[in-house]
């Protein structure tokens, strides 16, 4: 019995332990990324690829509140948007470096904050992504209804916008650029603190103007290339 009292609080202290050492040490690294010169555009964010959805007429093709597609403006929210292009799906667990980076080079045109009500946890998104059950984005009101930040930077040949989703758990979502700015691929934009969603909506063009792309794939921002110069 002795034993026992003493085993408990000795695994609670050190999970305790490892906790602080995440929060403080692993959550936090910045690791350098090279930007392949004939990138055009790059990834946003690390994580795995759960939806990548040619919009079409404003309408996103993608089964979140129960219906076949939902509004684009329901996720890239505040002005109008463009109505086609492509719509790519970044989810970041707690184990991913939560740094985005801007996918092409550009000015900021827009930095826009939409709080919410309430924030929904991303678990099925997380359980999803972590056993590969398709789709990973079933079951995942947070798509639409959690807060985020909208980043639009327009680039000489097209324009992204960088969509910063906050889970439950989010204490902070960051951003570092303000309108006017120039950035560069692969440039840091922002933070989301703890485990999050990125998206990346891309007007003009569609999903298999993005060969290499997939669901299912990891990628890291800044370093992995979405579309690249003609050769």
């Amino acid at each position: 019995m002795r034993s026992k009292l003493i085993f408990w609080p000795a695994v609670l202290g050190a999970m305790a332990v490892l906790v602080k050492a995440y929060e403080r040490w692993y959550f936090p690294r910045d690791p350098a990324r090279t930007v392949d010169p004939d990138a055009t555009i790059v990834s946003p964010a690390d994580g795995r690829i759960v939806y990548v959805a040619d919009v079409a007429e404003g309408s996103v093709p993608i089964a979140v509140k129960g219906e076949s597609a939902i509004p684009l403006d329901d996720i890239v929210k505040g002005q109008p948007r463009p109505s086609q292009g492509v719509l790519i799906g970044i989810f970041m667990s707690p184990f991913d470096v939560h740094y985005q980076r801007s996918p092409i080079s550009g000015i900021v045109e827009e930095v826009s904050y939409h709080p919410a009500p309430y924030n929904y946890v991303m678990g099925s998104m997380f359980l999803r992504n972590l056993f590969r059950i398709q789709p990973m984005y079933a079951r995942s009101p947070h798509i639409v209804a959690n807060e985020r930040n909208i980043v639009h930077i327009s680039g000489r040949d097209r324009d992204a916008y960088v969509v910063q989703i906050a889970d439950q758990q989010v204490n902070k979502i960051d951003c570092y650029v303000k309108p006017g700015d120039e950035v560069r691929a692969g440039q840091k934009l922002g933070m989301i603190r703890r485990g999050s969603q990125v998206d990346l909506f891309l007007p003009g063009i569609v999903s298999s103007d993005l060969p290499g792309l997939a669901v299912g794939d990891k990628v890291q921002a800044g370093a992995t290339t979405l579309l690249s110069r003609p050769a």
